[in-house]
C-alpha cells in the first residue's frame, strides 16, 4: 500500500510538472500571439499609409479614387486590378506599389501565423483541461482511498 501511494505521488508529481509546462507554453503562445497581432496592426497601418500616399499622388489621374471614402486598393488582392498594377510599372511612383504589395504579403503571412498560434493555443487549452480533469479524478480516488483506509483503521 505504501508503494502504491508512492507511485500515485510520483504520477501526481508528473502530472503537476506537465500542467506547469503547459501553463508556461500557453503563456508563451499568448505572448507570441499578442506580438503577431501588434505586427498585423503595424502592417495594416503601413498599408493604409501607402494607400494614402498613392491616393494623394494619383488623385488627379484617377479622380474617382481620390476621395477619402474609396480606398485606392483593397487590403486583399483583387485579380481584376492586375492589369492596372502591370501598367503601374511604367509610373514613376512604382516603388510605392511594390512596397504596398510587399506589405500586403507580409500582412497575409502574419495573419496565417496568428491563425496557427490560435489553433496551437486551443490545442494546449484542451490538453490542459484534460490534465486538470485527470488530476481531479486522481485526487478524488486518493481521497476515497484515504477515507477507506481511515475507516478500515478505525
Amino acid at each position: 500500500q505504501l508503494q502504491k501511494s508512492k507511485e500515485r505521488e510520483e504520477q501526481l508529481e508528473e502530472m503537476i510538472q506537465a500542467y506547469e509546462k503547459l501553463c508556461v507554453e500557453k503563456a508563451d503562445l499568448e505572448t507570441e500571439l499578442g506580438e503577431m497581432r501588434a505586427l498585423v496592426e503595424t502592417h495594416l497601418s503601413r498599408i493604409r499609409s501607402l494607400e494614402q500616399q498613392l491616393r494623394q499622388r494619383d488623385g488627379g489621374a484617377f479622380p474617382g479614387l481620390g476621395g477619402p471614402d474609396v480606398p485606392f486598393m483593397a487590403l486583399h488582392p483583387n485579380p481584376g486590378l492586375s492589369h492596372v498594377l502591370e501598367r503601374a510599372g511604367a509610373w514613376p511612383g512604382r516603388g510605392l506599389e511594390a512596397e504596398l504589395e510587399a506589405a500586403q504579403q507580409e500582412n497575409q503571412r502574419a495573419q496565417h501565423r496568428e491563425e496557427q498560434l490560435k489553433a496551437e493555443c486551443e490545442r494546449l487549452q484542451a490538453e490542459l483541461k484534460h490534465l486538470q480533469d485527470s488530476r481531479e479524478q486522481e485526487q478524488s480516488e486518493r481521497d476515497m482511498a484515504w477515507v477507506k483506509k481511515v475507516g478500515d483503521d478505525q
